[in-house]
């Protein structure tokens, strides 16, 4: 940590003029996040740091009491946030299996909290019953619920549903979120398997739905499926249009032409035979073979940086023309940006940076019912303000 002389040189460089500040602004700006100041992120706009110190948070989630709820990859543990601080308590922790991409990965509040206080999390279940890495000492990954009646769930996990594991834990995905309907979605993984992603007798590589309980709703299109689109490589978030009423998601590609998807019901997204939008010979003809593939509704081009977390705007807080645009994370540039979609919500109609400079690799966005939207990074959590 740099020392209160080095600070005072640049504060003394105002007496000599401005351009006696040029090599100070790296230097403030670590002073800034050393002391949990706000980050300025855009013009206007700030960033700050509600939880400092955070353990890899992976996903968050608010409940309408106004707590916020958050899972960390590899402890196990649903953290919350009440009044704005951080309780000292966990909310709830899992026996998590943390090899490779596994663990405490996705975080959910059931739509009817009101009257249940439900929140549902997406884990990679240990063998040994305690946190372990061991690729092997590792049951199913599992979508399960607490109930949160208080800050601490009095009770232990209720069992919803089972995803088999693979391989050595690569690309589970393991985001979810509750559809208009009530019905629950969950985004997996190829969990490193290239034909998992197309086979619809296995759950990998695929946008799942059920009911809350669990069951099969009656309308997936597969008969007593949970499958309700395939050709996923490794989904990062995950939240519903409320104009359109449809799920989009990040899917990370490869190396780059990562993808913002629009899901529909019986819809094939391509991976492994198409990576982005089909632009290939190859990617053509398998389009052309293959009535249920659709296009990415955007994609990240030749940029490497992988695309993480999406969100909707409900609010008019940061600008009028904000409002119910698409935001999501660029993980590696440590940034947020905005699509402007087209009125059928099928397309894109333009793309913006909203804020950068946040300071590690983004895991989560997402916006509260008021419309402030809190960050997760890797080491924090923060949220967006507006300042004069």
């Amino acid at each position: 940590m740099y020392g209160s002389a080095a600070l005072a040189g640049c504060v003394a460089g105002l007496a000599v003029g401005l351009s006696a500040l040029a090599g100070c602004d790296v230097l403030m700006q670590e002073f800034r996040d050393q002391l949990g100041l706000p980050i300025n992120v855009a013009a206007g706009l700030q960033a700050e740091t509600v939880v400092a110190e955070a353990a890899h948070p992976t996903g968050l989630a608010f409940a309408p009491d106004g707590r916020v709820f958050y899972s960390e990859k590899d402890t196990g543990q649903i953290r919350v946030m009440v009044d704005g601080k951080l309780l000292d308590a966990p909310f709830a922790e899992v026996p998590v299996n943390i090899a490779g991409d596994r663990g405490l990965l996705g975080i959910a509040v059931h739509p009817s909290f009101n009257v249940n206080s439900r929140i549902y999390v997406f884990y990679t279940r240990s063998l040994t019953g305690q946190v372990t890495g061991d690729p092997n000492a590792v049951v199913d990954n599992r979508v399960v619920y607490f109930v949160a009646t208080g800050d601490v769930a009095s009770e232990g996990e209720v069992f919803v549903a089972a995803i088999p594991t693979q391989g050595v834990g690569q690309r589970v995905g393991g985001r979810i979120g509750f559809a208009s309907d009530g019905t629950l979605f969950v985004a997996v993984g190829d969990q490193g398997s290239l034909l998992a992603a197309q086979d619809t007798s296995r759950l990998s590589g695929k946008i799942l739905r059920y009911n809350d309980d669990g069951t099969i709703p009656a309308g997936n299109p597969i008969a007593n499926s949970a499958v309700y689109a395939r050709g996923l490589r490794d989904p990062q978030g995950l939240a519903f249009d409320p104009v359109s009423k449809l799920c989009f998601v990040t899917d990370q590609n490869l190396v780059s032409d990562h993808e913002i998807d629009r899901i529909e019901a019986g819809k094939d997204y391509g991976w492994p035979a198409v990576i982005g939008v089909a632009d290939t010979p190859d990617e053509l003809a398998y389009a052309a073979a293959t009535p249920e593939y659709v296009d990415p509704l955007f994609t990240s081009g030749s940029d490497f940086s992988p695309l993480v977390g999406v969100a909707f705007n409900p609010s008019t807080k940061y600008r009028l023309d904000s409002v119910l645009q698409l935001f999501y994370g660029i993980s590696d540039t440590l940034s947020v940006r905005r699509l402007v979609l087209t009125d059928g919500r099928d397309g894109v109609a333009g793309e913006h940076s909203f804020a950068a400079g946040f300071p590690s690799l983004i895991t989560d966005i997402e916006f509260t019912s008021a419309g402030t939207l809190y960050v997760a990074c890797q080491n924090a959590i923060l949220r967006v303000v507006t300042y004069p």
